[in-house]
């Protein structure tokens, strides 16, 4: 009695385990689906360099990737449907999608054609069959089963993406055992750091968004072929002349990125972060005193700078920008703000003010508009380029303190204006005051300083 009432009490404990925690085995298969994709990735790379010498062998190659690739898209269907859907939790557990979408929806048509065309020239080709793998299953009781029912009758949501790679695999194996009359063995690889990495030539650990990370591998072997992934994804290097391999990368966004480089049985894992553009500044090079319509100059530090992609602009100020300094000419008084864009995001901005100007100094020019002397001058001229004359007023004031005023509505000396300096007295005292001028873009008007003369 005691031995039965054990027993019953081991089932009973057995039994809520069970009912407790139902399908927590799933949460795993994420983690493992990494491995199945880290070796298809090798696989697919070794698939990738067979060099068909006939026909049937070009035929399963090309087909083996292009079944490899609906697959893929498959996949690319799940992961849409688990973000649609918020598929985690427990929600890893249901078997909505494997029921649903492929065993008895619109996918198992797609499904079924992508087996059954790797089966058909598989065999053709190597006289061999794939049947018992892809087609008709066999369990390890000897029972057969369709493929759709084997791999995803009441297949939890979790488990989808690692039975995909699975058929991958089969794929991938099958097609490189039969084209390289060979097993396959995969590379044994060595894990080393950055510095111990000799053939690292050139490597950047942090930039400034909109510039390129470059990445220089120079192999000791010349027949090994660097293979390269940023964030996970294969990135191209192109082999120059010297035997070196460049990888030239144009990250999107700031962050930190991942790098792993393969080089013959050495691997390195290692990264880059990527800085959002800001403005810093070089004080002693910069001049933060703003004028309206004079210019000021700013030196930018070019450690946060990228060289390309990205523009300054200011609703109230004209900005050029030459390699690491602005220039920077104000168009009214007042407060104003100098943007920084990425395209067309604002990613950093600074406050400046500009005062308004003191009465601006005015010329005489002659006609080819260099300075002169009153005997060849032909208009008056701002000499700061922003500001233009628009009208002044000549008064002449002889020896006796008698006064004679004429105006121009221009800029120019008229010839009444230049006879009545011609008949003044030597000793007479000219002067141009009153003078008006327009800012070039704003229409703003100031007065200009008085120039005094005396013939």
């Amino acid at each position: 009695m005691t031995f039965k009432k054990l027993s019953f009490l081991y089932l009973v404990f057995i039994l809520f385990l069970f009912f407790s925690s139902p399908g927590n085995y799933v949460v795993h298969y994420d983690q493992m689906q990494v491995t199945q994709e880290e070796l298809n990735g090798r696989l697919n790379a070794k698939l990738i360099s067979f060099d068909a010498k006939n026909e049937d062998d070009k035929l399963l190659k090309e087909t083996t990737l292009q079944c490899l690739q609906e697959l893929d898209e498959l996949n690319l269907k799940y992961k849409k449907y688990a973000n649609d859907f918020s598929i985690y939790g427990d929600k890893l557990k249901e078997n909505q999608f494997a029921e649903k979408q492929i065993r008895n929806g619109s996918l198992a048509a797609s499904f079924n054609s992508t087996n059954e065309k790797m089966e058909a020239v598989y065999s053709k080709t190597s006289g061999k069959s794939l049947k018992s793998q892809i087609i008709e299953i066999r369990s390890f009781t000897g029972e057969s089963f369709k493929p759709l029912e084997f791999f995803f009758k009441e297949t939890p949501n979790a488990v989808v993406g690692s039975v995909l790679e699975h058929l991958k695999t089969v794929y991938l194996y099958n097609s490189i055992t039969h084209l390289f009359k060979q097993q396959i063995i995969l590379p044994q690889y060595k894990q080393v750091m950055l510095e111990e990495a000799n053939f690292i030539q050139r490597f950047k650990r942090l930039l400034v968004l909109g510039n390129s990370f470059d990445l220089s591998i120079k192999p000791s072997n010349n027949e090994e072929i660097p293979q390269v992934k940023i964030n996970g994804n294969p990135a191209l290097a192109v082999e120059s002349n010297s035997g070196t391999y460049e990888v030239n990368y144009i990250p999107t966004k700031p962050g930190k990125y991942t790098v792993e480089v393969n080089v013959g049985e050495q691997r390195l894992f290692t990264g880059f972060e990527v800085l959002k553009p800001a403005f810093r500044f070089v004080m002693e090079k910069s001049n933060f005193n703003a004028i309206v319509g004079e210019k000021m100059l700013v030196s930018l530090d070019t450690q946060y700078l990228p060289s390309r992609g990205i523009a300054f602009i200011s609703d109230k100020a004209q900005i050029v920008r030459e390699g690491e300094r602005l220039t920077i000419t104000p168009n009214e008084a007042g407060m104003f703000r100098v943007k920084m864009m990425h395209g067309k995001e604002q990613v950093d901005d600074f406050v400046l003010y500009a005062k308004e100007s003191e009465a601006i100094e005015v010329g005489l020019l002659d006609i080819a508009g260099d300075p002169s002397s009153l005997n060849n001058a032909s208009r008056l001229e701002s000499l700061n380029t922003y500001w233009q004359v628009v009208s002044f007023r000549m008064t002449i004031i002889d020896a006796s303190g008698n006064k004679k005023s004429l105006r121009s509505a221009t800029r120019y000396l008229r010839n009444d204006l230049r006879e009545a300096e011609q008949l003044a007295e030597t000793g007479s005292v000219l002067v141009f005051d009153d003078i008006k001028l327009i800012s070039k873009n704003r229409g703003i008007t100031k007065i200009g300083r008085p120039i005094i003369l005396k013939k």
